[in-house]
């Protein structure tokens, strides 16, 4: 016959597994949604992936669409013919008005040498100011160097000489943050 300390063991026992029971089912549970979450996070990741890949190759394509139009290169424009025809095809494009004897212009011209390289979404280009004097004059060029920022076919911004800059030793990181402020450059 079972003692009463038997029955209570048996009983206690009873509780435990059916604890264990229930513990056990709340653990499979909690698995099966860690699991769930591990498999969507995976999801994600992979759709991020194949997003950033995408976009990736997009940027690609842009670039050398760019590039096979003359972005990338510091190149003369030789008349007003030109220039309207280069300024109508580009989204960003920044003009040298330059005289060649101006030894201020060799100093954008070196800027800009660089600059078209790094930012090849913007189109660098020069023409001489003693070429197109109806240009100049429809700019309003009064000042050599003067450098036209074009926006989608329109003039935005003219900068007059280095009267936005700090002077003639102004670095090339300076004339970068200056077309940057005109929205000519991104700055990473």
């Amino acid at each position: 016959m079972p003692t009463v300390g038997s029955k209570v063991e048996q009983a206690l026992l009873r509780a435990a597994l059916e604890q264990e029971a229930k513990l056990d089912a709340q653990l499979e549970k909690a698995n099966a949604v860690y699991e769930m979450k591990d498999q969507d996070r995976e999801d994600d990741l992979e759709e991020i992936r194949r997003k950033r890949m995408e976009a990736m190759k997009t940027e690609h394509q842009q670039k050398q669409d760019k590039l096979n139009s003359g972005h990338g290169r510091y190149e003369e424009l030789r008349d007003e013919k030109e220039f309207f025809a280069v300024a109508k095809t580009t989204e960003r494009m920044c003009v040298q008005f330059y005289r060649p004897e101006t030894w201020r212009c060799q100093i954008v011209d070196k800027h800009f040498r660089e600059l078209c390289k790094k930012h090849w979404k913007t189109r660098f280009v020069y023409i001489d100011a003693e070429k197109v004097p109806f240009l100049c004059e429809r700019l309003h060029i009064w000042c050599l160097p003067s450098v036209v920022c074009v926006k989608d076919g329109k003039t935005d911004h003219t900068i007059v000489g280095f009267s936005e800059l700090s002077g003639d030793e102004h670095t090339i990181e300076e004339y970068e943050a200056l077309l940057e402020k005109w929205g000519m450059v991104d700055l990473d």
